[in-house]
């Protein structure tokens, strides 16, 4: 039986990230054939690179920017943001509550005055909320007033998520939402974009394979390479002994899992009954999409990055182009596109022809696909656990949930084995974090 410091289930970016920034005894094994996980990039049709959905790296910490451009020499390209949400035919810069301009005017006194009601009760004879929120609906209405909720944020986030986000904690995303003043939501109303709000305003990405180049040259860079094709097939916590699909047993002395965790609890032997039933209720939504290719002219909204849609007469919730962001995803004269649905689609799911049928008309109702458009290929998809569900019994659970893990010698990070919300920078973060652990641990 072989014996390892660290058994690293899971080679994407943050089962990769901790094994670099490991550099020693470590096995770091990945059930496909090759690094990424979810950050990989496929060719659905020749010339055709698909990221299974947008992969765009935006990277705010200086310590991560400094490693990809060690690991991609040259290999980046910055881009600049061109994201609009459609709502009423019309297309408004991301993020909406900056960018109301262009919308019916009822529509934007709306959501004006709903704001300074929110931030100015006073001025409006209301009484300021005493209480903190108590769900993601309270929380949009206390930040951006009833308007902004009404219009965009509530319907596209129980649109992406399918269930009210009166269910949701309140703190649910709040890293990722623009929380514009005053100032910049009145110009967004008159027309003074600013387009530049958020935390994803600038990417990087790669010039060449897809984001699939960023974990590849992350395996490149690894002191002992992943193993591939290979699967987790039990986990005995109390003599802290891993089988293997290929029939080898494993003793190890930490575990980092970086699969979704009801998976990695379901392989575990002797789980406490208080661990089982909180994670049974960890919940988590499936997004399907199509990957597609098309040939021709385009409508107006080709050209953009990406493009929300909160109404639910449109079957998905955000569309988005490999191509606008990189030509070279695609041959000459051609665009990719990934559209993605959620909860709302669910019927239809059972009915690929038909939902490929709305989807292609919604697309031309929507003006990203033209008449001319010759459709060349559509691939519906899968991402399970894709957004977890931050309700009431997250945290609980969560904690049980990780405190027994943390006994039995296992770590559980990234967007899914830490069971959260974050972009590929987090998973790395999460990565180097775990390595950190794991050497402060061997040095106890």
């Amino acid at each position: 039986m072989e014996t390892h410091f660290t058994l690293i289930v899971g080679a994407g970016l943050t089962g990769l990230s901790c094994a670099y920034h490991l550099g020693r005894d470590y096995l770091l094994v990945e059930k496909e054939n090759e690094p990424g996980g979810m950050v990989r990039t496929r060719e659905r049709h020749p010339g055709f690179l698909c990221d299974n959905t947008g992969h765009w790296l935006h990277l705010r910490s200086d310590y991560m920017k400094g490693i990809v451009r060690k690991l991609l020499p040259g290999g980046l390209v910055e881009h600049e943001r061109k994201a609009v949400i459609h709502l009423h035919g019309a297309f408004t810069p991301y993020p909406f509550q900056a960018n109301t301009y262009g919308l019916p005017r009822e529509v934007v006194l709306d959501c004006l005055l709903g704001l300074l009601k929110a931030r100015h009760p006073e001025d409006f004879g209301l009484t300021p909320p005493a209480d903190v929120p108590g769900n993601f609906r309270e929380w949009l209405v206390q930040c951006f007033g009833e308007g902004i909720a009404r219009h965009f944020m509530v319907p596209y986030n129980e649109k992406l998520l399918g269930v009210s986000l009166e269910e949701l904690r309140p703190e649910y995303a709040e890293r990722f939402i623009p929380r514009p003043s005053l100032e910049d939501v009145i110009k967004g109303a008159l027309g003074f974009s600013r387009e530049s709000l958020g935390y994803n305003a600038k990417f990087v990405y790669p010039r060449e394979g897809g984001i699939s180049a960023l974990p590849r040259s992350f395996a490149r860079a690894l002191p002992v390479p992943p193993e591939y094709n290979l699967t987790l097939q039990k986990v005995d916590p109390r003599t802290r002994i891993a089988s293997l699909s290929d029939g080898r047993q494993v003793r190890y002395q930490h575990l980092l899992n970086t699969a979704p965790l009801p998976q990695f609890l379901g392989l575990l032997t002797d789980l406490p009954e208080e661990v089982r039933a909180a994670a049974q209720l960890l919940r988590a939504t499936t997004v399907s999409y199509f990957d597609m290719g098309v040939r021709g002219p385009g409508d107006v909204a080709s050209q953009y990055h990406w493009v929300y849609f909160p109404e639910p007469e449109y079957v998905f919730y955000r569309t988005g182009s490999y191509s606008a962001v990189h030509p070279g995803t695609v041959p000459p004269g051609c665009r990719s596109y990934y559209v993605e649905m959620s909860g709302g689609a669910a019927h239809l799911l059972k009915q690929p022809e038909l939902l490929k049928q709305r989807v292609l008309t919604d697309l031309r109702k929507a003006r990203i696909l033209s008449d001319r458009d010759e459709i060349l290929f559509m691939e519906l998809c899968e991402i399970p656990f894709a957004y977890v569900i931050f309700d009431q019994n997250y945290e609980r659970c969560r904690q049980v949930i990780f405190d027994y893990l943390a006994s039995q010698g296992i770590l559980t990070r990234g967007r899914w084995g830490g069971w959260g919300y974050g972009g590929m920078e987090d998973a790395m973060l999460d990565g180097k974090t775990a390595a950190e652990e794991l050497i402060g641990a061997s040095q106890a």
